[in-house]
């Protein structure tokens, strides 16, 4: 039986104390002296040529510096056609750690979008960077629809608790924290829109980004203890447990065991389990919805909570084995909610299409995740045993190999 348990925020909560409440708030950055300011608004970008096998070329002509030299462009692609599909980028020069002495980017004025839909229909925005930020975005460029497909096939990442990084299929590896000698096991991992990169976190917030991944921020990088230490004077009150990304992939979400829902970058804070009192048992997954301005919290005990505009779809409730994970189906109007049994529970447009019957004691499933079709799903387990369901081929796993660490996490494309 399917039993309704979510309860809605009423709103965003205020920023209390980041060690007492488990929220990070927006910090302020003071506006730097002198006449300089964020660059011009870019004149609406243009697609030239015809669009390749899942790529579409972009060019643009820039604005003005105001003061402070472009140092780097980002293009973004907004899918019409699907829009979790979308935000896929491509960066020229240097946009992330910016500084005066950055030397500006001098062309040329172009970019290739790449791991596009073929078929879908996208417009494309441009950003320009200087040393005091990021202008806002151009006017969308006219539509244009990207043929053929340059993944051979679909692919994944599996991921142990020490980091180590696992490439199966069409996945690429862009490095891992497996050689490292970290503070606090690595407890999640997602890739970028484009699948060049992904980020890695451990529980103490730590975070760790590979290949086109920007960095955005970290829990120990604002101060904050892991859960447990003593005579901190500010400290996680529980460990992260999970992180993604935010919908255009300038920020991530952290979620902690307790509900408590860290924002870095641009992703936008919609509350958390500290903030409406409590969540009972412990969260394992955040669900950003499409739109940006919500998300879902599942915990280990059945309950999903909706978040800003996101939409409850249902909860399975108390389960014979506590929840592991969740994934949101293409349109963000449904999800899948795992066991550690292996057993799916499917609402709102989610299909159920199977479960890992082999999973559980000593195996536990530990994640489940989508193909970029969102046609099926894979299922992982501890050991890195995978099992495939509806699109979601058999690209191989770690079964029978030697872990230093157990599989925590995957993600598809």
């Amino acid at each position: 039986m399917r039993t309704k348990m979510a309860r809605r925020a009423a709103g965003a909560v205020p920023m209390g104390l980041v060690g007492m409440l488990g929220l990070v708030g927006m910090l302020a950055v003071p506006a730097q002296a002198g006449a300089a300011s964020l660059p011009g608004v870019v004149v609406r970008p243009a697609v030239t040529g015809t669009p390749g096998p899942a790529s579409v070329t972009v060019t643009w002509t820039p604005g003005s510096a105001q003061g402070s030299p472009i140092t780097g462009f980002t293009v973004t692609a907004t899918d019409l056609t699907a829009s979790a599909r979308g935000h896929q980028t491509c960066v020229v020069g240097v946009v992330t750690g910016v500084t005066v002495a950055t030397p500006a980017y001098l062309g040329p004025d172009a970019c290739t979008v790449q791991h596009l839909t073929a078929g879908d229909t996208y417009t494309f925005t441009v950003t320009a960077t200087n040393a005091i930020g990021t202008s806002a975005p151009s006017a969308p460029s006219p539509p244009v629809v990207p043929t053929g497909s340059d993944d051979p096939h679909p692919g994944y990442w599996l991921v142990g608790s020490d980091g180590g990084i696992f490439s199966f299929g069409a996945a690429s590896y862009h490095g891992s924290t497996g050689n490292l000698v970290l503070e606090r096991p690595v407890v999640g991992m997602v890739p970028t829109a484009d699948h060049n990169g992904y980020w890695e976190v451990a529980s103490d917030g730590g975070a760790f980004a590979f290949g086109d991944a920007g960095f955005y921020g970290s829990i120990p990088g604002l101060g904050i203890a892991p859960a447990g230490t003593v005579d901190a004077p500010h400290r996680l009150n529980a460990p992260i447990v999970a992180i993604v990304p935010s919908t255009d992939g300038r920020g991530y979400f952290m979620v902690a065991a307790d509900g408590g829902v860290f924002a870095f970058g641009d992703a936008t804070f919609a509350g958390s389990c500290p903030g409406i009192g409590t969540c009972p048992g412990s969260a394992v997954s955040v669900l950003p919805d499409t739109t940006g301005k919500g998300y879902w919290l599942v915990t280990s005990v059945g309950s999903v909570y909706a978040f800003g505009d996101a939409p409850y779809e249902g909860a399975p409730g108390p389960t014979p084995s506590p929840i592991t994970s969740a994934v949101h189906t293409l349109d963000g109007a449904g999800y899948w909610i795992l066991t550690a049994d292996g057993s799916i529970y499917a609402y709102g447009d989610a299909a159920y299409l199977g479960g890992a019957s082999t999973a559980g004691g000593a195996d536990p499933a530990t994640a489940v995740f989508t193909p970029a079709d969102y046609g099926g799903y894979w299922i992982v387990t501890a050991t890195g045993a995978v099992s495939s369901f509806g699109t979601a081929p058999d690209e191989g796993d770690m079964s029978g190999s030697h872990l230093n660490g157990s599989i925590v996490a995957a993600a598809g494309i």
